[in-house]
């Protein structure tokens, strides 16, 4: 089933198109990731999809319906995102959390329904026992742990991150893509901006690659990260080899003092 549709999509900032998507669909439990040189229009794509951005031209269609004609309480019930706190200010990681249960809020305020979701997307990112300290005294990938809780306390259904895992070590990116990995197996969405191309093929069952603002291919890993598409895509020399354990294919850059 399918969850958004781009038609005819041209994007951009200051009415200059840098992104230019003629068709394209996104399908309910689709794992994507989203790969592609620096400034190719990766991050255009997600802001188009939280509603940050609106198209220049052409439409985008979220459960067959214009995605401008719903109203943004509604859509932020069902699309939370997941983005780089710039400047962390000193919440607590309790308080942070329940931010993303303000979309449901009621004049009234939180109901016991929201403190339910609360406490069970912190439960499932492991940051209970962090809820009393600061925002201020996290470690980079406590903090991550915590802001993907807090997406989680707003919506499951559908999850965008951009660049989730691009400052963390190998032991806190793998945790933190083992929990978007668990929520699509119980029917969450996740769309997500990557940079290690071996994360992205071992984790994700659908690979978006962008280049020059358009997608240059969109497949399985499988299909996509061959050495004659990366190669292209990122325009450097590299190896494709097969996992031996999870036969997914990983990407080995050769550095230039190696081909020489």
């Amino acid at each position: 089933m399918s969850l958004f549709e781009f038609t005819n999509i041209q994007a951009g900032y200051r009415k200059i198109p840098v992104l230019d998507i003629p068709r394209c669909t996104i399908n309910t439990g689709d794992f994507i990731g989203i790969i592609g040189p620096n400034g190719a229009g990766k991050s255009t794509l997600l802001k188009l999809l939280a509603r940050i951005l609106a198209p220049l031209s052409g439409t985008i269609a979220y459960k067959k319906q214009n995605i401008t004609a719903i109203p943004h309480t509604i859509y932020a019930t069902q699309v939370s995102s997941v983005t780089d706190i710039e400047h962390v200010l000193p919440y607590t990681v309790g308080s942070f959390i329940a931010l993303g249960r303000f979309p449901h809020a009621t004049v009234t305020g939180l109901k016991a329904h929201d403190y339910k979701a609360i406490n069970e997307a912190m439960q499932y990112c492991n940051v209970q026992h962090l809820q009393q300290k600061k925002l201020t005294e996290l470690s980079s990938g406590e903090l991550q742990r915590v802001n993907i809780a807090r997406a989680l306390a707003q919506s499951t259904e559908c999850i965008l991150l951009d660049e989730p895992v691009s400052h963390l070590d190998i032991h806190h990116a793998i945790a933190i893509m083992d929990i978007l990995r668990k929520l699509n197996e119980h029917g969450s969405t996740i769309i997500a901006i990557l940079h290690d191309i071996n994360i992205a093929s071992e984790y994700c069952s659908r690979i978006i690659g962008v280049k020059d603002g358009k997608i240059f291919f969109d497949g399985t890993p499988q299909e996509c990260i061959t050495y004659q598409n990366i190669e292209a895509l990122f325009d450097c020399v590299c190896l494709v080899y097969t996992n031996p354990i999870s036969g997914k294919p990983y990407v080995y850059p050769v550095p230039e003092h190696v081909k020489q």
